[in-house]
């Protein structure tokens, strides 16, 4: 296996590893490091490119004069504060059922993973941050309300799919890539340093238990937790050995440089001795110094032991400690103190007690842990592959977490997955006399994909150095027409009406407004359609225009003695000299004339009612004698016009009758009685002949 560059680019330090693999496990080849000569990183990131780059060359010109080879590739770490994921969703619903294929998957899985970056910046504490999205994978679809496997090939009109997207922050790696390009290299992996440095400090068979590895650095202190066999969370402190640098060089008035070089001995000296910024020599006990970093170390002991209970819910097993900062005096000590547990259970781990490296003896203690780290996570391809391609003439850095397609890198270089695919225009429905009509959108343009001067497609996968173009898909264009174009025949009917030439004319109607041909018809209209087909066609055409009611049929309602009668008269239509009876059609040249008809109360046939009577039981009717038709007090003739609303008393009588007037409705027995006298009576009384009626009055005639 050709061996691997391990770069490990520190707040502080910057070191490098020249790595293989063998049947025994790892070989280091060659190892170098050296300091940033002025603080170019802070927190795992870069700040100062050129200085960072220089050291970054110092590091690498070292192992090729060792080596006597050229380096150009190089595997790196990045901070593991920086790692986010995020879930998220994305919907597409159509007007009418269609397939779902590949294309529309695809863009809908990368508009998910769109809506995952939009909730991570909205979560983020700081909204100027981009992202790269370094992988992501479907974990559902939907069809309709449906949950699916594979939404390729279904049909429908609603499609939904969720997916867990992973980003690290762009200011993260391109420092990284820029650095590494001023100093000649190209990444090809990239890991994360908390996950670099679990691959080196504990085995895989130690993962059975509950272990915490913090790399505690310049800047951070990354945390990684194992259980049941595998890592599974990852936090950060953002404070390390650089604080206590700087309570030594706060208290002492001391160059930062000054204060690392004293930090350092404090291991092994029992005395310091030193020049401080205004120039007095100083000579300080181990103790003392000791008494000064105290509590900043608790501080450091306490953020540590805080962050690992959070992400761990309980006190681990044991901790394992790695980095530079690990050397901390007392603080193996005080995370033991914060957690109750024994001294013992805290402890470094260091290079000489990793049992699969070989070579460069020389390369001691945690400090380089975790460059070893990163190399065997290249060798192993456990890290994200790294690459570039192109899109229209502008480099786009690829994570190749699986094999990465034309999307994804079109997603990487900022371009909404919007625009892969060209949506169909929206379709434009409306009524036509209560009928629904549809009219479809025109069919969007596909997006347009050039890969090395070939035709591509969003699924091909990529390789390092590939060139895509790219042209955005086009949406189809939105329904549209005008009333000219929905009407089933427009062609007026010159004709004549009651003598004066007109244009008869189709119409649609939106509510009681006309529209003209020219206009468009918007979506959710309600129309009315009238053709020119007919008289009822044109006598509804004139009731519109004219507010007023025209129909071959009048309806009026008068009153006649107390009781409303409705009535409906017939109007004459004559078309072309002949009566049109209800309807008939109507053609060009037509001539219609309308004879409004003057209806009178003689058109009602008035008749006076009968009065009634009982005479000797029998019941009779006193036919009326005279018509008399008053209105509103006054006496009118039977020409008098017919009126809606005409309120009308029919009386026959000028006067009541009298017992005289009814003799003839009188039976007498044949023959007469002789001798005998006539007794009349009205309602039980005495009646005469001129005695006045009432109608409903009970006569009596009999003879005594």
């Amino acid at each position: 296996m050709e061996p691997i560059f391990a770069l490990d680019i520190g707040t502080r330090v910057v070191m490098g590893l020249v790595m293989t693999k063998n049947e025994h496990g790892y070989e280091i080849l060659a190892g170098a490091s050296t300091e940033h000569r002025q603080r170019a990183m802070y927190d795992g990131q870069v700040h100062d490119v050129d200085e960072v780059a220089r050291a970054v060359t110092t590091v690498k010109s070292s192992l090729e004069k060792t080596l006597n080879l050229s380096l150009t590739q190089v595997a790196v770490a990045a901070a593991g504060r920086a790692l986010r994921t995020e879930l998220a969703e994305a919907e597409r619903q159509e007007l009418l059922p269609v397939r779902w294929e590949r294309e529309d998957t695809l863009a809908l899985e990368l508009e998910a993973v769109h809506k995952a970056l939009h909730k991570l910046k909205a979560v983020s504490e700081n909204d100027s941050i981009q992202y790269h999205c370094v992988g992501y994978s479907p974990i559902s679809y939907w069809n309709e309300t449906e949950e699916i496997a594979n939404l390729i090939g279904q049909r429908g009109q609603r499609a939904k799919v969720s997916v867990i997207a992973t980003f690290l922050p762009r200011t993260v790696v391109d420092g990284l890539v820029s650095v590494l390009a001023r100093a000649g290299l190209t990444m090809t992996s990239l890991t994360l340093e908390p996950i670099a440095a679990g691959q080196a400090a504990i085995p895989s068979n130690m993962r059975r238990f509950n272990l915490a590895l913090v790399d505690i650095g310049a800047g951070t202190a990354d945390i990684a937790l194992t259980r049941e066999g595998s890592f599974f969370a990852y936090g950060m402190v953002p404070m390390a050995g650089d604080e206590v640098t700087e309570a030594i060089c706060g208290h002492y008035l001391l160059d930062f440089k000054v204060g690392e070089r004293i930090k350092r001995e404090l291991k092994t000296k029992p005395a310091m001795k030193f020049t401080d910024f205004l120039g007095t020599k100083v000579s300080v006990p181990r103790e003392e110094l000791l008494t000064v970093i105290d509590p900043v170390v608790s501080k450091l002991a306490e953020r540590i032991s805080a962050e690992i209970l959070k992400l761990n819910k309980a006190t681990p097993q044991a901790i394992i400690l790695i980095g530079g900062g690990s050397l901390t005096p007392m603080l193996p000590e005080k995370l033991a103190e914060c957690f109750e547990i024994s001294p013992k259970r805290v402890g470094l781990q260091v290079r000489e007690r990793i049992s699969n490296v070989e070579g460069e003896k020389r390369l001691k203690g945690p400090e380089t842990v975790t460059p070893i780290g990163i190399g065997i996570s290249a060798l192993e391809g456990s890290g994200l592959q790294y690459y570039t391609v192109t899109v229209n003439g502008i480099p786009v850095p690829i994570f190749e977490v699986q094999l990465t397609t034309v999307a994804e890198a079109l997603l990487a270089a900022g371009i909404s997955p919007r625009s892969f695919v060209g949506k169909p225009g929206a379709a434009l429905t409306y009524e036509l006399n209560q009928e629904l009509h549809i009219i479809k959108g025109t069919l969007g343009a596909p997006v347009r994909l050039i890969v090395n001067s070939e035709p591509g497609r969003l699924e091909q996968t990529l390789k390092n150095g590939d060139r895509i173009e790219f042209s955005p898909a086009e949406a189809g264009a939105d329904a549209e027409t005008t009333v000219a174009e929905i009407l089933p025949i427009y062609e007026s009917k010159r004709i004549f009406w009651n003598g004066e030439a007109e244009e008869f004319y189709p119409l649609v109607l939106l509510g009681d407004r006309p529209l003209r041909q020219t206009d468009r018809i918007l979506d959710g209209y309600k129309l009315t359609y009238i053709p020119n087909q007919d008289l009822q066609n044109l006598l509804a055409q004139k009731s519109l225009f004219e507010k007023q009611q025209i129909s071959l049929i009048e309806t009026l309602t008068v009153v006649i003695n107390g009781e409303p009668r409705t009535l409906q008269l017939k109007r004459t239509v004559l078309v072309n000299g002949r009566v049109c009876e209800e309807n008939c059609p109507i053609r060009e040249g037509d001539s219609l004339e309308v004879r409004l008809r003057k209806n009178t109360v003689a058109d009602l046939n008035l008749q006076a009612k009968p009065l009634h009577f009982t005479v000797n039981g029998a019941e009779i009717e006193y036919p009326p004698q005279i018509l008399e038709i008053k209105s509103r007090g006054r006496t009118i003739s039977e020409n008098h016009p017919l009126e809606n609303g005409l309120d009308l008393w029919v009386n026959g009588f000028k006067q009541m009758p009298i017992f005289s007037d009814l003799m003839p409705y009188v039976k007498f027995p044949e023959p007469m009685p002789a001798g005998k006298k006539l007794n009349l009576s009205v309602n039980g009384q005495t009646a005469q002949f001129t005695t006045v009626l009432h109608p409903g009055d009970r006569l009596s005639v009999n003879f005594e």
